[in-house]
Parts: C-alpha cells; sequence; structure tokens
C-alpha cells in the first residue's frame, strides 16, 4: 500500500502541493489529473521519492519512503515517465538488464540466470522479444515506450509510477500500453499510480481518480464520480459536454469549441432525390444528427447522406462521401415517393414500396437526442393513426441550422404533414 499524508511543498519558497493525502491499495491504478501547474508530476516526485516533501510523509508497505536505501527503493518501486532519452545506442535486451540493477551483487555486477529469466519473460509479456538484437534508437517512439516498460517491469516493483506515459504514443501504442499495464495490476497486483492529461483515457483504465487544483484536492474518488461535467469545466476552466461510451459504463467527455455562426441558407428541399423506380437519398453539405428505427442499423448517427432503395444507388457520382453515407438497403421492385415540403426548415420525404412505409423526417433546427427518441414515437402514433400500412423505417435527420423551436407548434405543424404525405403516397 502507499500512503500520503498531509504532504506539502515544492521547489524552494515555491509551494506547489499543499497538504495532500490519499491511500493506494495493491493492485489498483490510480489517475491523477488535472490542469497544467496543478502538482501533478510534483506529486509524483514526492511519492516516487525523488522530491522530499517539506511536511507530512510518504509510506511504501508502511515504511517512509525516505528510509528506503536506492538499491532497495529500486525494488520496490519503478518509474515509466512521458519519454526517456538514451544516449548509447544499446540494444533492447541490454536497455532491459538495466531493470535488473537493484538484484545485482558486487563489484562486477555479472547478470545471472534469474536476470536472464525475468528480462526474457517482460519481453515477451511487452512484445518486444523480435527487437531484443536491435539499438533501441532504432525502434519507434511507441515501440520505445513499451521497451521502457519492460525495463520497469524487469525490476519486479511493487509499485510502478507513469507521468504521462502515453503523450507522444498514437492511439494504437496508447491502448497497447495502458492494456499492458492494466493487466499487470490484474495478474501480478502491481500498484500504480500515472499522471494523465487524457481525461477519458484516464476513465478507462484506472480504478480511482485524483482530480488536482492548485496544489491541493478537488475530487478523489471513481470516474463517474470525479469527471463531473460542473467539476471538469470548473477546475479546467472551459466547457465540455459528457458523452456515454457505446460499451462501457466508464463517463467520457467531450471539449466544446466556442460557437461560431451557421449558414441558415441552406435548402432541405435540394437535398432529397430519387432515382425513377431504385430508391431515395438525402443530403446536405452539413453534419446531420440522425436518429434511424431500422432494425439492424438503427440508433443515432452522425452522418451527411441517407440513402435507401437498391444498391445501384451507391453507385451515384453524386454520393462520393462513403463513409458519410448511412445506406439501408432494401428489396427490388416498383417504388412511389412523395415530400411534403412546403416549408424550408422542415421536410418530410416517403417511400412506400409496396405494402411498406419508409419516412424521414429532416430538420433544420437542433434537437435533443432525448426529444428526438420523443418525436419518434409521436411519428410511430400520427402514422398509424391515419394508415394500415406497416413502418419499414422512419428517420429523424437534425441539421442543427438553427434554433429548436416551440414543441407544441413543431408537433401541431408534423402532423399536417404527415398527413399530406400519406395521402401522395396513396397510403390513406
Amino acid at each position: 500500500m502507499i500512503q500520503v499524508k498531509e504532504i506539502k511543498g515544492g521547489y524552494g519558497e515555491k509551494e506547489v502541493i499543499r497538504g495532500i493525502s490519499l491511500e493506494v491499495k495493491q493492485g489498483e491504478f490510480l489517475g491523477i489529473l488535472g490542469p497544467n501547474g496543478s502538482g501533478k508530476s510534483t506529486l509524483l516526485k514526492m511519492i516516487s521519492g525523488l522530491l522530499e516533501p517539506d511536511s507530512g510523509e510518504v509510506r511504501l508497505s508502511g515504511q517512509l519512503v525516505q528510509s528506503y536505501r536506492p538499491k532497495a527503493l529500486a525494488q520496490k518501486m519503478a518509474v515509466l515517465p512521458q519519454k526517456t532519452d538514451q544516449a548509447f545506442s544499446f540494444t533492447v535486451e541490454e536497455t532491459i538488464q538495466f531493470g535488473r540493477y537493484p538484484y545485482q551483487k558486487g563489484w562486477l555486477q555479472s547478470v545471472t540466470q534469474e536476470d536472464v529469466q525475468v528480462v526474457s519473460k517482460v519481453m515477451e509479456q511487452t512484445g518486444v522479444a523480435q527487437f531484443k538484437n536491435q539499438s533501441i534508437h532504432e525502434l519507434s517512439g511507441g515501440e520505445q515506450q513499451r521497451v521502457y516498460l519492460a525495463q520497469a517491469l524487469a525490476q519486479q516493483p511493487d509499485y510502478l509510477l507513469l507521468d504521462e506515459p502515453t503523450s507522444f504514443l498514437d492511439l494504437a501504442y496508447q491502448k497497447d500500453l495502458l492494456d499492458l499495464i492494466k493487466e499487470e495490476t490484474t495478474s501480478s497486483r502491481l500498484t500504480v499510480i500515472g499522471v494523465f492529461h487524457d481525461v477519458n483515457i484516464a476513465s478507462l483504465y484506472c480504478d480511482r481518480l485524483l482530480l488536482l487544483d492548485e496544489g491541493k484536492t478537488d475530487m478523489l474518488g471513481l470516474p463517474h464520480h470525479v469527471l463531473t461535467t460542473e467539476r471538469i469545466n470548473r477546475v479546467y476552466k472551459t466547457n465540455v459536454t459528457p458523452l456515454q461510451h457505446p460499451f462501457r459504463a466508464n463517463p467520457q467527455l467531450i471539449v466544446e469549441p466556442a460557437e461560431t455562426s451557421v449558414a441558415t441558407n441552406a435548402k432541405l428541399a435540394d437535398g432529397w432525390k430519387t432515382y425513377g423506380g431504385e430508391g431515395m437519398t438525402f443530403s446536405l453539405k452539413e453534419p446531420l444528427r440522425i436518429l434511424s428505427s431500422h432494425q439492424k442499423k438503427g440508433g443515432f448517427f452522425w452522418k451527411r447522406s441517407l440513402g435507401t432503395g437498391s444498391e445501384m444507388l451507391l453507385l451515384d457520382e453524386e454520393l462520393e462521401d462513403r463513409e458519410g453515407l448511412l445506406f439501408y438497403d432494401q428489396a427490388s421492385g416498383p417504388k412511389q415517393f412523395a415530400a411534403e415540403d412546403t416549408d424550408d426548415d422542415m421536410v418530410l420525404y416517403g417511400m412506400r414500396h409496396q405494402e411498406e412505409l419508409t419516412i424521414w423526417l429532416v430538420l433544420k433546427e437542433s434537437l435533443s437526442d432525448g426529444f428526438s427518441v420523443q418525436l419518434m414515437g409521436q411519428l410511430v402514433h400520427m402514422i398509424k393513426q391515419e394508415t394500415n400500412l406497416s413502418i419499414h423505417h422512419l428517420c429523424i435527420a437534425t441539421a442543427n441550422l438553427q434554433e429548436t423551436e416551440d414543441d407544441e407548434h413543431l408537433r401541431e405543424r408534423l402532423k399536417q404533414k404527415v398527413y399530406r404525405l400519406l395521402y401522395s403516397l396513396n397510403a390513406i
């Protein structure tokens, strides 16, 4: 266990850490967050014993960190910095062998059979065995960071400290590195404390989070307790919006850029196109927030184009952005199309294929996801009140080009449009 009790201090007369206390249990992964200058790296230095606090104490396994001799401390704790510069061109295997230094004895510091076995094991764990005879300088940044992780694991520590270990890594290497570290907390009961700038990464991998603000603890707790919109906005002095991860309960946040003026002269009716008896599409240059009722490809999406009908539509030259197209295939056969587009800020498009209806509602305005779901239910109710035809697919697409109008007025206009559209499709 790591115990930190009311530590204060910094550099010279400058107090950076102002009374922080925490405990980290065996096998736990604690993430330290906070804006620049909040004391994250300074706190890590105090925990590692590199910087002695002016007051308070840090204990490893019940013993003061300053009481350990250097080699004994290196057997208990390893540190993985954000970037390590190595002047000499050692091989990967030689670089990892430096992690065994705390266990070597005598003047010659010879490598033992146990050292060889440990180095071989951690090279396999971290996926760098294939590079063992290459110079460390021949590897990419992500590969080098894995080598330094292997060096740290070769110390066989009880505690691993990370100082922004993923700052210079691409997404794949970030994931690989943190997956490895997380696995060690489970399989070897390794205790990890890491400093992070990316709150979303920290939320996904850390068991608990410590949020610092001006050298003090703002909040210490589970990720969903720490990463609240109000707290992050206040501490980081910025605007963020909560975002639900599709597969995990871990909170995620997105940065809100400053609002910019948007052009409102886009004509929704210009985005609709039919292709003889094949199908129909809708496209705008602006991104569309789409709610789809489709059985297999339903849910919320950000796309610029919608398509339904025949695969032939995908060959159309005007639909160049394949990644931006949400396409719903439908059986071939004669189709009937209609558009209720008398108002430019709200257009209802429909396609009738045999006894099934596909209906898209496109709005210029901005709707919350919750209101879109409610509106989808009301649209279903309006359609079923007017026709016995079954609904194949409903879709609501919002272009976010103007403010939301009054809800009651929107629903009343929509009800009228539904009736006229169904009439045009001979569904009434």
